[in-house]
């Protein structure tokens, strides 16, 4: 069986069926669309009342995934691969426009995040997010926006960018951190002074 039958068997597995109950397709829905809103959330709360250890890992995990993200993108635009709904494959439950389908940049987002928390020491926490991630994943096939393949090529991608770079961050980490702090507490002073924030 050639990779490409592969990815089309796989996705019929994963693909909404046809009589899906109401509770699978609302949570995969969640998952596939909402769960990222969430997360921004919790990472900005955790910017704003951690200490400058919690700082440095979202600040590795944002530029990580900024640069994997760029390269997503690049794939995507100079390699255009149709979307199951674009191919009128399976059954979609959510609108997304005919972009390129490879790699999800979902599961860009998710896997670099995870991967920065794995490649520190929070190894723990980040095997937690490349489940979650996975989780992500399943999701956007099952609504139909993504083939299986799209989310293994994001996921090698962003363990690919993030493993890359370890020398150069840890080579830098400490600049990078000093300066976007200096730029966050002369922006944020006067809430920092009243304990809102830190």
């Amino acid at each position: 069986m050639s990779i490409e039958n592969l990815n089309f068997a796989v996705f019929n597995l994963l693909n909404a069926p046809e009589h899906a109950s109401s509770f699978m397709m609302h949570y995969a829905i969640f998952i596939a669309n909402d769960l990222l809103y969430l997360m921004i959330v919790v990472f900005a709360i955790l910017w704003f009342r951690g200490d400058e250890q919690v700082k440095k890992q979202i600040l590795k995990a944002f530029i990580f995934t900024c640069v994997t993200l760029s390269i997503s993108q690049l794939i995507s635009h100079f390699f255009y691969s149709p979307r199951p709904f674009v191919m009128e494959v399976g059954q979609t439950l959510i609108q997304h426009k005919p972009t390129g389908s490879f790699p999800s940049n979902h599961m860009t987002i998710f896997s670099s995040i995870a991967f920065a928390y794995y490649f520190s020491s929070q190894r723990e926490l980040g095997k937690l997010l490349i489940l979650v991630a996975w989780l992500v994943a399943w999701s956007r096939v099952y609504v139909g926006v993504h083939f299986p393949l799209d989310m293994i090529g994001a996921f090698l991608l962003a363990l690919l960018v993030n493993f890359s770079g370890l020398m150069l961050w840890h080579k830098y980490k400490d600049f990078i951190l000093n300066l976007v702090l200096s730029i966050y507490y002369r922006i944020f002073r006067p809430f920092i002074d009243k304990g809102y924030i830190k």
